[in-house]
């Protein structure tokens, strides 16, 4: 593979509030789609739900048409979208945006294959026909989407009877929040990390969790992230934290980049229990700050941590498995920081954003070169 032209740039079309805009290196960053929506921390009913659901499909149409305008206009040999298409309105501005005349290659980062219930009631996954047939239309008109991994890709090309085009291409590392890994932790502390939602099998920790206290007297725990109301009650969590005292620390908002590995630091080990899902961006993370890992088989997640070799591998929903595999590790700090080396090894040699770069650039290659109107296609005769 050659060297890129010289013009060669990558522009990064992101939200306005987002932390990152005063950090990119290589990368142009162009903040002007509109802010994030704010998690609430009271789920709303009525008809503050509905001015709720008004403004969330307000943002998404905002964010879509800058898209649109940008693929249509700014002439990109590639556009890449890891937009969350799992809303109504988002799924037909991307299913419009594969329908753009004159467009460049379309690129899809593939993070779910139905989209998660993020409203009340215990299904993990929304029940929408008409959403999951046009997942299924947009998907298979995007001209490469990437995938975590093999499971991933065999998950996602089973949903059509002539599969669209795919590639693996592995989360990358997350040394955007430390350059090295803090040393290992001297207290027993487990760390749960990330937005409260219910394919995240937070209660299935706490009740795993529960158990071993009764073994491990020392035990702590650490809930970090911002509460979901619409998705998981954030008062029972409370609640059951506050009941176990001074042993489960709650840090129940979105945690700042640089508040992220002093977080990580006084963990022990990171327990990711999910309960459906690809990949996830904290075990990237965790991988990365050197940590071990027990996460539950689902996706790529068991795969990426592997069982004996980065940590523990638990079936999902299974708590005294959970348990025992905390158990383990919090007991065993030598393990724990072998297993947490191995992860640091593997995300900045297998999985990091390099490597993530250069497979990417290589599933693109062909797809570009024989693109009507590409400024890399082969010049005619």
């Amino acid at each position: 593979m050659g060297s890129p032209p010289e013009d060669t740039s990558v522009e990064l079309l992101t939200a306005r509030d987002n932390e990152l805009v005063d950090r990119a290196r290589i990368a142009t960053m162009r903040p002007e789609l509109p802010p994030l929506v704010k998690n609430t921390d009271a789920a709303p009913t009525g008809v503050r739900y509905r001015i709720r659901q008004a403004g969330v499909a307000a943002r998404l149409v905002r964010s879509w048409s800058r898209i649109l305008v940008a693929t249509r206009t700014v002439g990109h040999d590639a556009v890449v979208t890891g937009a969350d298409i799992g809303l109504l309105p988002a799924a037909a501005a991307a299913h419009l945006l594969t329908r753009l005349l004159s467009r460049p290659p379309l690129v899809r980062i593939s993070h779910n294959l139905r989209a998660p219930n993020r409203w009340g009631g215990d299904a993990l996954l929304r029940d929408s026909p008409l959403l999951d047939r046009l997942l299924r239309a947009t998907g298979a008109r995007f001209d490469l989407t990437l995938v975590p991994g093999e499971r991933a890709k065999a998950a996602f090309e089973a949903r059509w009877t002539s599969p669209p085009r795919t590639a693996i291409v592995p989360h990358g590392d997350e040394r955007l929040f430390a350059e090295e890994p803090p040393a290992p932790a001297a207290e027993e502390r487990i760390l749960f990390f990330g937005e409260w939602r219910k394919v995240k099998g937070l209660p299935i920790l706490m009740e795993a969790f529960y158990g071993l206290r009764g073994r491990r007297p020392d035990a702590r725990l650490t809930i970090a992230g911002s509460p979901f109301a619409s998705d998981t009650d954030p008062d029972v969590i409370r609640r059951w934290a506050a009941g176990h005292g001074g042993d489960v620390e709650v840090i129940d908002r979105y945690v700042p980049i640089d508040d992220v590995a002093g977080i990580f630091a006084r963990a022990r080990v990171v327990a990711t229990p999910y309960l459906t899902g690809n990949q996830s961006g904290v075990v990237a993370l965790a991988m990365t700050m050197g940590r071990a890992v027990v996460t539950s088989d689902v996706g790529e997640l068991g795969v990426t941590v592997g069982d004996g070799e980065g940590g523990r591998v638990v079936a999902p929903g299974d708590a005294e498995g959970l348990a025992a595999a905390l158990e383990e590790l919090i007991a065993q700090p030598e393990l724990a920081a072998r297993y947490g080396a191995s992860n640091r090894r593997r995300a900045l040699e297998s999985t990091s954003w390099e490597q993530a770069a250069l497979r990417l650039e290589r599933a693109l290659e062909p797809i570009v070169a024989d693109w009507p109107h590409s400024r890399r296609a082969p010049a005619a005769d």
